[in-house]
């Protein structure tokens, strides 16, 4: 993977997520996620910055959601899932 898929801990991480639009924090999102795969496999856990970051990514992408009125928890979208195969 290369580093410019990935989001490094070290570097600077925007403070207020509501000013990105939504692409834009999306591919924070993935990078986030692609950052945390690497950080499993190499070091057998997650970097407590970029669980930081996650946390907040996450709560943004939840605060979006929410403001849409198509908000999905976890445990809602599961269900949905095993619904969906059924």
């Amino acid at each position: 993977m290369s580093d410019n898929s990935r989001l490094d801990p070290a570097k600077l991480f925007p403070e207020d997520l509501t000013s990105i639009d939504r692409d834009d924090l999306d591919i924070l999102n993935s990078r986030n996620h692609r950052s945390r795969d690497v950080q499993y496999i190499r070091d057998g856990g997650v970097d407590a910055e970029t669980e930081g970051q996650h946390h907040e990514l996450r709560e943004e992408l939840d605060r979006r959601q929410l403001a849409r009125g198509t908000f999905v928890s976890a445990d809602n979208e599961d269900a949905d899932n095993e619904a969906k195969e059924a």
